[in-house]
């Protein structure tokens, strides 16, 4: 058994796979937390096609795809944050004008550009066997930056995502909090990239969240549980295309899917008997049910 574990990383570039895949697999559930919170697990996906407009461009320009990618993410990030001002106009709708316009800048450009279908689909499925040590400093600085920024928002983020109304009353700064977090989100995107590309990037964004939320109460132990997922999730997704040569990317996410299924059947049990107690399920103590 352990050499089945052990054998794909005999070779250098399953290596730097191995640390980029974690580098996200931790990063991209501690950023899905706050999306499964604030129910916007929809923002992942709609962010992931955004961002093709972006690498759309740099390909025509002969640029990094990586900083057309992120490009694009802060641009819906900004383009979200303006939107949302408007006390009209839902987040739900926001995110939606937003994803739309930008996918369909990314599709008009790539029709225009046929020489580049091949590599923008390494983009789209992930190519984390490509990994260079060049992109794992990329990942690790970004990914470090991020972290960071998390940690010192974190107590605001928790108030703010709970009550935003008395968190706005106490002098946390909601709309700030909000930008940053939308930002650190198309950051998390473009480092999906190369591990399990823009069309799965949503599965390390949410599915190891809501599966931490299945066995925790509160949101940080949520983060850390949803953390620790993805990163196994990321090794066993590895370890499991190179024995049965399968796309690494469609591994990692199918993993993550069968964590979710198991702890769905095994905290079915305690889900029940707080439904029979009559308390919210999935609730967070000390904490508002979302």
């Amino acid at each position: 058994m352990i050499d089945w574990l052990t054998e794909p990383f005999a070779y250098d570039f399953m290596r730097r796979a191995l640390l980029a895949a974690l580098i996200v697999g931790a990063l991209a559930p501690a950023v899905g937390v706050w999306m499964v919170l604030r129910r916007m697990a929809y923002l992942g996906d709609a962010m992931s096609h955004a961002t093709l407009g972006g690498v759309a461009v740099a390909y025509l320009l002969g640029v990094s795809l990586v900083l057309g990618a992120l490009g694009a993410g802060l641009i819906m990030a900004a383009i979200m944050t303006v939107l949302t001002f408007h006390p009209r106009l839902r987040e739900d709708a926001v995110i939606g004008i937003t994803q739309v316009t930008l996918f369909a800048v990314g599709l008009l450009i790539i029709s225009k550009a046929d020489t580049g279908a091949v590599d923008l689909s390494h983009l789209l499925l992930g190519s984390i066997t490509t990994v260079s040590p060049a992109d794992l400093r990329i990942d690790f600085a970004l990914g470090g930056v991020c972290a960071l920024v998390l940690a010192l928002i974190f107590d605001d983020l928790r108030t703010a995502t709970m009550d935003p109304q008395h968190a706005a009353s106490v002098g946390v700064r909601v709309n700030l909090l909000r930008a940053i977090l939308l930002m650190i989100l198309a950051v998390v995107v473009v480092l999906s990239l190369q591990t399990v590309g823009l069309l799965l990037s949503v599965a390390l964004l949410v599915v190891p969240a809501a599966t931490a939320r299945l066995w925790t109460r509160t949101a940080f132990r949520m983060t850390v549980v949803a953390s620790m997922i993805g990163m196994v999730s990321t090794f066993l997704g590895l370890t499991l295309s190179w024995h049965v040569n399968s796309p690494p990317g469609a591994s990692i996410a199918l993993v993550c899917v069968s964590a979710l299924v198991v702890s769905f059947v095994a905290t079915m049990p305690r889900r029940v008997a707080q439904a029979d107690q009559h308390l919210p399920p999935g609730s967070l103590s000390g904490e508002t049910p979302m």
